[in-house]
């Protein structure tokens, strides 16, 4: 009999407290209602298998939608502070991630591009550009892949 009464007690808080909930009034914003606080930075990250060293550039095969590959140009002239800030940054990756990019937007324009990849050039997934490779976009000053 006091397990029924105790039971019927703790059911009863609950159902007064969910109907106090449900007052009508909103006393903290949703996580998702940020109002004006919206940045206009975005980042995108990008899986890439393979970054072969080319004379004037960095040629990257990137993960598409499913099992496609991409193939994405990176001026090493990015990596120079020529201009007041450098477009290209590299990160050394930790042993247990893969490597990544991640392309850095300011309302909806490039930025930057972080490779996160090993530091060691002997790790495999660097290789040297094959002397009969094209390297199309060694001169761009924007960077944009396709997913």
């Amino acid at each position: 009999m006091k397990k029924l009464l105790l039971t019927f007690a703790l059911a009863a808080a609950m159902v007064f407290s969910a109907a106090a909930d449900e007052s009508g009034k909103e006393s903290t914003p949703r996580v998702w209602d940020h109002g004006d606080n919206i940045s206009s930075i975005s980042y995108q990250n990008v899986r890439f298998h393979k970054i072969y060293d080319a004379q004037d550039a960095y040629v990257v095969l990137y993960e598409k939608q499913g099992v496609k590959i991409g193939t994405a140009v990176i001026p090493k002239k990015w990596a120079k502070n020529t201009e007041g800030h450098r477009k290209l940054l590299f990160r050394n990756a930790p042993a247990k991630i893969g490597s990544y990019l991640t392309i850095i937007k300011k309302d909806g324009e490039f930025q930057k591009v972080l490779v996160t990849v090993p530091s060691n050039r002997f790790n495999p997934i660097w290789a040297m550009a094959p002397a009969n490779m094209e390297v199309n976009g060694a001169d761009a000053d924007t960077f944009e892949i396709e997913l």
